[in-house]
């Protein structure tokens, strides 16, 4: 595996980040496009676009998020203490356990702090049924290092740094910050080639709190219906999609299931693949812990499909609901690498032609004509 590949997904993934708070990996995807000399635009949401031209107007649409979970600060409750809340699925034990976190404000300035408390307006515990590992409040107390932090300001876990360990990548975002690096990648070697296809790219603000930036990207229809939509995840680890076992192609989530005709190209890419490399891993699941992007564009018509990184300690949670880092495989990711780039080398992916033997009638169709 390329070192660039590894360093972007490092690089990005110790950046903090959570929903409407994006602006650092923003701001270092932008830099990485234009170093590549890639053509990319914002809109009025701050969404990203870039594309690289094909020799043809079909076009292969990535999408990934630039967010994950975590908390926005609202206001000083007393002193050091500042009421957050919680933008998106997180661990129920991260109050219990007294979680420590990354305070960042608009100004960019950090500061330490944890979690202490639960808090409601009418001062009741929340109720958390015992095998349910996610927090079911919305607030939570978190005193801090600082009396004076100006708001609007937000909180992250405090993880350690990406590292590898053989195999596995420990990070603390993963999701889906390895979507967003496997694209800017991906893009940067299609552009240094020649492609029948046309591929784009977005890389969508607000996912964890409501898909928000990709549901306003598709109601305004500001990339073509006759799209092919790819979303770029990571997904939590299911029976039949496997860590290490390499990337799902997947065929819906908890919202939807995909299109075939969208994912043909994948397929496609994936059989290309096997002709040289038989023992090339890959998995097709439907992957239904989660929703994605494609579920966004799937309900406004556009085709869809998604490839997904098996992930562990989805959201930064493990099984008994504390916080722990995500984790992700060296195969894994490499693999859905070499599943994205693949696409520019193949010729437009027709229905007619992949199933072209499934749509002949054999001629032992002839025995079931009821012969008297």
């Amino acid at each position: 595996m390329s070192n660039q590949l590894l360093d972007t997904f490092r690089e990005l993934s110790n950046l903090p980040t959570t929903s409407f708070y994006e602006q650092k990996i923003l701001e270092y995807i932008k830099t990485k496009l234009d170093s590549y000399k890639i053509e990319f635009h914002q809109d009025s949401w701050g969404n990203i676009f870039a594309e690289v031209n094909g020799k043809t107007p079909n076009e292969i649409v990535f999408i990934s998020h630039t967010d994950h979970p975590g908390f926005e600060i609202i206001s000083k409750h007393k002193k050091n203490i500042y009421l957050a809340k919680a933008l998106g699925g997180l661990p129920k034990n991260c109050v219990t356990n007294q979680t420590n976190v990354k305070i960042i404000s608009n100004k960019s300035d950090l500061y330490k702090g944890k979690i202490i408390n639960f808090y409601s307006k009418e001062n009741k515990k929340p109720k958390i049924p015992k095998n349910y590992r996610w927090m079911t409040s919305e607030f939570v107390l978190i005193e801090s290092e600082s009396e004076n932090i100006k708001l609007p300001s937000f909180a992250v876990f405090d993880l350690p740094e990406t590292k590898y360990f053989g195999e596995r990548i420990v990070t603390p975002v993963a999701d889906d910050l390895a979507g967003c690096a496997l694209i800017i990648e991906t893009l940067n070697k299609l552009n240094k080639s020649s492609n029948e296809y046309s591929f784009k790219a977005i890389f969508s603000r607000a996912e964890e709190v409501g898909l928000i930036g990709a549901r306003l990207i598709a109601a305004n229809e500001l990339i073509s219906k006759n799209s092919i939509i790819i979303s770029i995840e990571t997904s939590s680890e299911l029976p039949g999609a496997n860590f290490g076992k390499g990337p799902i192609i997947r065929t819906g989530d908890r919202l939807t299931t995909f299109d075939n005709k969208a994912e043909l190209v994948l397929l496609q890419s994936v059989k290309e693949i096997l002709r040289r490399d038989v023992n090339f891993a890959y998995q097709r699941q439907l992957m239904s812990e989660g929703g994605c992007e494609a579920s966004a564009f799937a309900v406004f018509g556009y085709s869809v499909t998604g490839l997904a990184l098996p992930l562990r300690n989805w959201h930064n949670g493990n099984e008994q609901g504390d916080v722990e880092p995500e984790e992700i495989s060296l195969l894994d990711y490499e693999n859905a690498y070499k599943i994205m780039t693949n696409l520019g080398k193949l010729d437009i992916v027709k229905i007619k032609d992949y199933f072209k033997n499934l749509m002949m009638i054999p001629e032992d169709a002839k025995k079931l004509i009821n012969e008297e």
